[in-house]
């Protein structure tokens, strides 16, 4: 396929076309959150065969593409290739959904993306999350106002589509942004294999960070109630993060003598960029920040290697599994990096 540069979102004409590969619920709600956003102009690529596709992805109109990915294009497409081709084009590119590479196809990818100066973008990441950004600001580095001791995730539910690799690697991507860094080891259990090669739809992992955090990552396909929480426990706090599909108003319950509103008989503060009760679309929030990172040509957004250190995670755990819950050392792959994120706008 030539290498035809997209029409520059600076031009004269001043408008960024976005094409959406995909179908479905999700594909809609990817439109809808890009055409609320000032000049931009949406193309719908529905799912054809490969080279249909990215020909359609590749039209010089078009400056990025969305991947929806559902639980059946992830299992009939090669992604990491989809997005290398569409990448070598000089486009950009966003991958929303369940879609699970390895440790080693994402930092392939990171690699290409600071090559050709183009975002590649994972929505499963936490982008432009502000309140992980928050806490990570506040209990990292060697001036932190808190320090983790403990790090509890659990994420529950079976919405369609939903994969419990995906959903592991983007659980354990949060989990590092908080604790500042790839644990040392780590040992995972699973309640049912389907059979030799390791499948399962529930597991509970525990990453030991040296010197750090001890962590724990429940994931489980089998409960038909989706709840998704992040509990971090401090030198006398507790810190919230509930309902992350949601957006509700990040919680830090103090010890008790903090002299703060009372919730529920217990002392606390409420920490928030948005007004309690008031949610915010995850979806529309991710478009935002992938449009601005586009827009200022800026390749630091993309955040594969940000995944590539999570899925190299549950690639170990993934062996621990096999292994009865062994504990198994994490081999490094180097320093993290992390996606940016907005800066703060308020704390109530």
């Amino acid at each position: 396929m030539p290498d035809q540069e997209p029409r520059s979102p600076d031009s004269p004409v001043g408008r960024t076309t976005i094409a959406i590969a995909g179908v479905g619920p999700q594909a809609d709600a990817w439109a809808r959150a890009l055409r609320g956003i000032d000049a931009v102009e949406v193309d719908r690529a529905p799912n054809a065969d490969d080279d249909d596709l990215l020909a359609q992805l590749a039209r010089p109109e078009v400056d990025a593409a969305v991947f929806v990915i559902d639980a059946r294009s992830a299992t009939a497409r090669d992604l990491a290739a989809d997005i290398r081709r569409v990448v070598m084009t000089g486009r950009h590119v966003l991958i929303s959904g369940y879609a699970t590479l390895s440790s080693a196809q994402l930092i392939a990818l990171d690699d290409l993306a600071q090559r050709r100066k183009r975002v590649i973008m994972f929505a499963a990441a936490g982008v432009a999350d502000e309140r992980i950004a928050f806490v990570r600001k506040m209990a990292g580095g060697a001036h932190a106002l808190w320090r983790p001791r403990y790090i509890r995730s659990l994420h529950t539910g079976a919405p369609a589509g939903a994969t419990l690799d995906g959903w592991a690697i983007a659980d354990i991507c949060t989990t590092l942004a908080l604790a500042g860094g790839l644990p040392t080891r780590v040992s995972a259990v699973a309640p049912r294999l389907d059979d030799e090669s390791g499948a399962t739809d529930a597991v509970m992992a525990t990453l030991i960070f040296e010197g750090g955090a001890l962590a724990r990552v429940d994931v489980s396909l089998i409960e038909p109630m989706h709840r998704q929480e992040v509990v971090i426990a401090c030198e006398g706090r507790t810190i919230l993060l509930d309902a992350l599909d949601l957006r509700r108003p990040l919680q830090i319950q103090a010890a008790g003598g903090h002299r703060g509103p009372q919730r529920s008989g217990k002392w606390a503060e409420t920490i928030s960029e948005h007004p309690a009760g008031e949610p915010v679309d995850p979806t529309a929030r991710t478009a935002f920040a992938f449009v601005a990172a586009i827009r200022a040509k800026d390749p630091a957004a993309t955040n594969a290697r940000v995944l590539a250190s999570a899925a190299l995670v549950w690639e170990t755990c993934r062996q621990s599994i096999s292994r009865g819950g062994e504990p198994l050392s994490v081999p490094s792959p180097g320093p993290l990096v992390h996606a940016r994120r907005p800066a703060l706008q308020l704390i109530q």
